[in-house]
């Protein structure tokens, strides 16, 4: 099969064509998907009508898939299936629904961090015409190597904790009302992981910190993690870090979560509604 890489013009993202995702693709076609994935950080296939076997067996190809913690979003899904959604059925959120509140990475307050996230559009936010709701996706490999040698060398073998409890206070901080979380969520004790972290695919370098999920700096006096890390997180999400997706019904998107970033657009609201599934490996 033949496919078509068209680069967005950003310092990272492109999207492909010439793949229809509800077929098993051959390994040839799969391996060029892969290495375009990882030389991109971001893909996106448009006017994939996929349903969640699709979506479940392309994605499983990246590696083990994983269950969210996040229980009531899972709904009457496949097991693997998370759902974000501004929807309200019977009185409840069908899905999370201030899902990319603030910049972050998938998972950085496990041990074993994700690897990578598979979306697919079934609805988006629409007004006069325009879509709504559009994701932002920062470049921190370009980020890492676009700092002074003297930062380079001051976060050298720093480490950060990262916590989900953090984004659960600064959503309440925010003013937002504070999406659900399970008490075992809250009883999570976080994961310390390198402030550089070396990408175990690429080996590129790349900035793991984020304003969502990292609480401090390890080691650092308090005042000089927060500088530090303001610095750092300011640095990462530059505009000329950042691709600016735009989405429209039947994409998929997938992002790597060690180097890049990402922020949803909170632009819309009932009765404009957005549903997409999601996936993590």
């Amino acid at each position: 099969m033949t496919i078509e890489i068209i680069e967005t013009g950003a310092a990272l993202g492109a999207e492909i064509r010439g793949v229809d995702l509800r077929t098993v693709i051959d390994d040839d076609t799969f391996g060029q998907v892969r290495q375009a994935f990882y030389r991109y950080g971001v893909i996106y296939f448009r006017g994939q009508e996929l349903g969640d076997d699709e979506h479940i067996r392309f994605s499983a190809r990246f590696g083990t898939l994983r269950k969210l913690a996040f229980n009531q979003y899972i709904t009457d899904r496949k097991p693997e299936i998370f759902v974000v959604s501004n929807i309200v059925e019977n009185g409840s959120h069908i899905g999370s629904y201030d899902a990319g509140l603030f910049w972050h990475t998938d998972g950085p307050f496990h041990a074993n961090p994700h690897a990578a996230s598979v979306m697919r559009a079934l609805e988006v936010p629409e007004k006069d015409g325009c879509t709504l709701g559009d994701t932002q996706f920062a470049y921190v490999a370009a980020a890492y190597d676009a700092l002074s040698p003297s930062m380079k060398k001051r976060i050298d073998g720093l480490t950060a904790l990262q916590s989900v409890m953090h984004r659960y206070e600064k959503t309440i901080q925010s003013g937002r009302k504070k999406d659900n979380y399970s008490d075992e969520l809250k009883k999570d004790p976080g994961a310390v992981h390198p402030v550089v972290r070396v990408h175990p695919v690429t080996g590129r370098k790349c900035l793991y910190v984020s304003d969502g999920y990292t609480v401090r700096i390890v080691g650092l006096p308090e005042q000089e993690s927060v500088d530090l890390l303001a610095e750092l997180t300011a640095h990462c999400t530059q505009p000329q870090f950042v691709y600016l997706h735009n989405w429209r019904v039947g994409d998929l998107v997938m992002w790597d979560n060690c180097s890049t970033q990402h922020k949803a657009t909170f632009d819309y609201a009932l009765p404009q509604r957005r549903l997409i599934p999601f996936l993590i490996h």
